[in-house]
């Protein structure tokens, strides 16, 4: 009988140190996931010169109406001058990554040659950090500078 409590025992151990195993590897891997949700480049949808998306809020902070205003505002305004914004909203940034470097990045994804990039201007807020960026193509940096733009 006491063969029997013994080995029920060590059996009742080798669980208990089955499960921590377990749960500490379930801890770690979701330590692990959180980089995750960061925002990369490749998660971005394309777009290009012309195309009506004018918003990209990304980190879900503008309500659907104010949305709605800024994209009908942003259409009226490359209406009237050719020049053609693109707002984009972000959580969270890969690590090492800054808002300038992911705009610049994301322009160039968007536009890929000169002329694409001529009368763009891309704005990108990170609602974590709270920083900006705005990235613009060579006729619109007759109007505001890169020393204005940042």
């Amino acid at each position: 009988m006491q063969q029997l409590l013994n080995q029920l025992d060590k059996g009742h151990k080798y669980l208990q140190r089955l499960f921590l195993h377990l749960l500490l590897i379930l801890l770690a891997s979701g330590l692990v996931a959180a980089p995750v949700q960061a925002i990369s480049l490749y998660q971005m949808p394309n777009v290009s010169a012309g195309e009506p998306t004018w918003i990209v809020d990304k980190s879900e902070v503008l309500s659907r109406i104010n949305e709605g205003k800024l994209s009908s505002k942003l259409e009226s305004l490359a209406q009237e001058t050719g020049d053609e914004v693109r707002m984009v909203t972000i959580r969270r940034l890969d690590y090492g990554e800054t808002a300038e470097s992911f705009a610049q990045a994301l322009f160039t994804k968007w536009y890929p040659t000169l002329e694409a990039q001529a009368n763009q201007t891309l704005v990108l807020i990170d609602t974590l950090t709270n920083n900006t960026a705005i990235v613009t193509g060579e006729a619109v940096k007759q109007l505001m500078p890169d020393e204005i733009a940042n």
